[in-house]
């Protein structure tokens, strides 16, 4: 069995990225609104306020792929998805419904988002966009994408 894991001082940093991004655009629009607009000061502090609730409810309540383990006796993958609020969800796939694309993001995406992501598509409809924002290096993206497609060619 091979078992590909977030890294969580990636996830960590990532985290803390990802939330002084959003404290930067805030503080961009407030300052921006306070400045350049007729907007009273309590309702841009309102909207800032509703764009902070809102990327800690996403943060709250999205599930995210933590763990991918691939049995290949059994020909599955089993999948644990990870939410702070709802907690551990574990989804089991056959390997021949999982193909895998390896994307390298170029320009603002790289910076705002990740420099890379994994998308692995499951049929009929299920897709998991993994990327290093919860943690998953390069490496391990490589090497799970290399073993999806390994399993493809055997099969």
């Amino acid at each position: 069995m091979q078992v590909f894991k977030t890294d969580n001082k990636l996830f960590w940093a990532n985290e803390l990225k990802n939330w002084l991004w959003t404290f930067a655009f805030a503080s961009f629009l407030y300052f921006g609104l306070k400045y350049f607009s007729s907007l009273t000061n309590d309702n841009i502090i309102f909207g800032v306020i509703v764009i902070l609730l809102l990327k800690l409810a996403d943060n709250l309540t999205q599930y995210h792929v933590r763990e991918i383990q691939i049995e290949g006796q059994k020909k599955e993958m089993t999948v644990i998805l990870n939410s702070r609020m709802s907690g551990e969800k574990i989804k089991i796939y056959g390997l021949e419904q999982a193909t895998s694309e390896l994307i390298k993001n170029s320009g603002l995406t790289r910076y705002l988002s990740s420099p890379f992501t994994l998308k692995v598509f499951l049929k009929p409809k299920d897709t998991f966009t993994i990327s290093n924002r919860y943690g998953f290096t390069l490496d391990t993206l490589t090497s799970l994408d290399k073993v999806l497609k390994s399993t493809k060619t055997q099969a």
